[in-house]
């Protein structure tokens, strides 16, 4: 009789298990909740991308330092779960740059996982300046509240940052945040010089049709940039369909041998990521217009 109840119970956990795992929340990049907090599932190897761009981040956000002749400009701050800024952090020295020579922050968007170390970074580096839209600035402390961190500089459109041999030219691409930023600079690949545009949010997180349609204005815009060489991304996947991810393309620039492409420069996939972009964009702007009755 004991034996048939321990049985039982067995086989009750055994059908519990699977339904409570394929209940457990998934985020839209396909982590589960508990991996996206994790550090130790987190964490992956930095490495340079350019002579004056590494990649620190981590599996399901992108962070990015820019090297100049004055110092370093670091690009969003990941998470603030517990471990991540100090992974962060080991990342920058992992690539052989000192954390200390940080002296700006550039933060692309208001959502937790772009702005969330600053609270615990903001302490260490005493010389950098944290810099974000006036929009995105008001989004992060009506999240954050009296936990917020006090306003550094404010990101104007059309404006720009210049440290030692580098210059950011900064445009407001609102969509995914009200106050997304994105950016203009040069990287170069053994001294030869490449021109980056670094979308700041590109997937829409509004349902209003007016704001789908400036959206897509915008994106439009962009793509009559001339010169665009090579793309950022701040997710792994936003790529052209086909195209590699971040990840698949680290491997390629890990084995590159003398005389191949650089994975990341690719102008052709940059016009196609966008012109998909678009059309996604029209389908979600029809799709918005028809609840409202439009």
């Amino acid at each position: 009789m004991y034996r048939q109840k321990i049985s039982t119970l067995l086989i009750a956990l055994v059908l519990v298990l699977p339904l409570s795992n394929a209940f457990a929340q998934v985020d839209e990049y396909g982590f589960t909740r508990t991996e996206r907090n994790d550090i130790s599932a987190q964490a992956t190897e930095p490495f340079q991308i350019f002579d004056n761009v590494y990649f620190v981040g981590i599996q399901a956000v992108a962070s990015y330092v820019i090297k100049t002749s004055e110092g370093l400009i670091l690009i969003d701050t990941l998470d603030g779960f517990d471990g991540f800024t100090e992974n962060l952090l080991e990342n920058i020295r992992t690539v052989g740059l000192d954390p200390a020579g940080i002296r700006y922050v550039i933060v692309m968007q208001a959502h937790r996982d772009h702005y969330g170390g600053l609270r615990e970074l903001k302490p260490q580096l005493t010389d950098a300046t944290i810099g974000m839209s006036l929009l995105d600035w008001e989004r992060m402390e009506g999240d954050l509240g009296d936990q917020s961190i006090a306003r550094d500089m404010i990101i104007d459109d059309g404006s720009s940052l210049t440290l030692g041999d580098t210059t950011l030219s900064f445009e407001h691409t609102p969509g995914h945040t009200a106050g997304t930023t994105s950016m203009r600079f040069s990287v170069f690949d053994d001294g030869q010089e490449y021109l980056t545009y670094f979308h700041g949010g590109s997937a829409i997180r509004t349902d209003v049709p007016e704001e789908i349609q400036r959206f897509i204005d915008d994106l439009e815009r962009i793509q009559t940039i001339p010169n665009i060489d090579v793309t950022l991304i701040n997710h792994s996947d936003i790529v052209p369909a086909g195209a590699d991810d971040l990840f698949v393309r680290a491997e390629r620039l890990k084995n590159r041998q003398a005389g191949d492409p650089h994975p990341w420069v690719a102008p052709e996939e940059w016009q196609r990521w966008l012109t998909e972009k678009i059309a996604e964009s029209y389908e979600i702007l029809a799709e918005a217009k028809a609840k409202q009755g439009q």
